[in-house]
């Protein structure tokens, strides 16, 4: 019986090797990069009272332009600018209904209270600018409703299209603001405050915050109540993760709560702004700077608390969002295994060896060392290196060999984009390249006639 016993024992720790093993061996550069790049759309709204029974709705959303489809600019059409070269028209309608979401496509028809639509047509210069993620189209519809709930669609078209294509159905909820007892969150990307107005730019990336950056809360607060705080909570892992530590608090006071009479959401400039008149009553509000730049790049949870309650009164998720974040750092086994570059052997298995979480740690310590601003939490020389691997894969990768284990691509991690580079096309003899650095030259020649260089000098 016990030898039976410690067959299964050894068999299970077996089968889990194995299964941790495959999930190393499966998850590659090439995988991670498939998986991560995505084109982005934003999708957010904004609840503002106009008095006890009415308030006003808008829903807002920006579309990155590597989400939209862009066509090249068709003979006879007049493009903005004589460089402009392809362009996009896009459409997003937006349909609310009175009532929650229905709980399937089959439950009856609700009831349509308001419609309306927006619409641009994108233009841009070159093919490159078509799938740039860092541009983007933004804009917002909105109404005015009573107090009541309602959910609402969207539905986009683009490139011209007639078949749009339906957004996840959303509900809101809108209560006489004299029987509100619960709060709500909304993300600001700055704000102005004067003594007679409030003025904000409404940061439009859904329920995500930009790592590194600081960013502000406009916290619309019940109609009674004190005692009140904010808290910041690091989020575990997980669906179901529960708020971890309190990463940064703040006091609910007469210093930064103020009173909205009457509100205004317009767009402006390429931005979707909120500007409120001060008054001694009203809709009560706080807003507060949040130094998002001391942070990881991780999940949070925000949450409003009152003195004498167990449960928060308003609790939002929002992630830390890395636009840019170099495709290795999205797997801790490849970021790991790119550090085969840059440390010996016997340290890259160190680093690779024991649980997870040990491997992060490491991870994590190896880097915080090396960082050049300890003071922040963002790493320059690490997101350095590792976007040298991103540019090394795009800039020199074969259809044999990807861009960072090339000997070229090395030489890019390794010492970053030479001073000047020169090429060579002898006669009779393969091309050259010559990559000057400020201490050293390096020589590169070909093997192929495909982009494929070999290092062959380096002085």
């Amino acid at each position: 019986m016990q030898r039976i016993v410690f067959l299964l024992a050894a068999l299970l720790f077996l089968a889990i090797f194995d299964a941790d093993a495959q999930r190393r061996a499966t998850t590659t550069y090439e995988s991670l990069l498939q998986r991560t790049d995505q084109p982005s759309s934003y999708i957010d709204h904004i609840v503002v009272p106009d008095s006890d029974s009415t308030a006003q709705l808008a829903v807002f959303f920006r579309l990155d332009y590597d989400f939209i489809p862009f066509l090249r600019m068709r003979p006879g059409m007049q493009p903005p600018t004589p460089e402009s070269e392809f362009f996009a028209p896009v459409r997003m309608g937006v349909e609310v209904f009175q009532g929650p979401p229905p709980s399937s496509r089959r439950s009856s028809t609700p009831t349509s209270v308001f419609r309306d639509s927006w619409q641009d047509t994108v233009w841009v210069d070159t093919f490159e600018d078509t799938k740039s993620r860092f541009d983007y189209t933004q804009g917002f519809v909105g109404t005015t409703l009573n107090s009541g709930t309602y959910h609402y669609e969207l539905q986009l078209s683009r490139a011209g299209s007639v078949r749009e294509q339906a957004s996840t159905r959303r509900g809101v909820n809108l209560p006489k603001y004299s029987e509100f007892e619960s709060a709500s969150f909304y993300l600001l990307s700055d704000f102005i405050l004067n003594d007679d107005d409030f003025h904000a730019t409404l940061l439009n990336f859904g329920s995500n915050v930009l790592y590194g950056q600081d960013y502000s809360l406009l916290i619309k607060l019940p109609a009674e109540g004190d005692s009140l705080k904010f808290n910041k909570h690091l989020l575990g892992s997980g669906s179901s993760a529960e708020p971890g530590e309190v990463r940064f608090g703040e006091a609910i006071n007469d210093e930064n709560t103020m009173y909205f009479n009457g509100a205004e959401i317009d767009a402006a400039d390429g931005n979707i702004t909120l500007r409120a008149s001060l008054a001694d009553e009203g809709v009560r509000y706080a807003v507060i700077r949040v130094p998002n730049q001391d942070f990881e790049n991780s999940r949070f949870r925000l949450r409003l608390m009152q003195e004498g309650k167990d449960e928060p009164i308003a609790e939002r998720t929002i992630n830390s969002q890395w636009i840019d974040m170099p495709v290795s750092l999205y797997n801790l086994d490849v970021a790991i295994s790119m550090m085969r570059f840059i440390v010996s052997d016997e340290e890259l298995r160190r680093l690779n060896s024991g649980s997870s979480s040990d491997r992060e740690r490491r991870f994590r310590e190896f880097w915080s060392e090396r960082d050049p601003t300890p003071e922040t939490e963002f790493n320059e020389l690490m997101a350095e290196f590792y976007s040298r691997i991103d540019r090394a894969f795009r800039n020199f990768s074969s259809l044999q060999t990807p861009g960072y284990e090339t000997d070229q691509g090395r030489a890019y991690i390794l010492y970053g984009a030479p001073d000047n580079i020169e090429r060579r096309l002898p006669a009779n003899a393969p091309a050259r390249e010559i990559w000057q650095y400020p201490n050293r030259t390096l020589i590169f020649e070909a093997t192929t006639g495909f982009g494929d260089f070999r290092l062959i000098s380096e002085s």
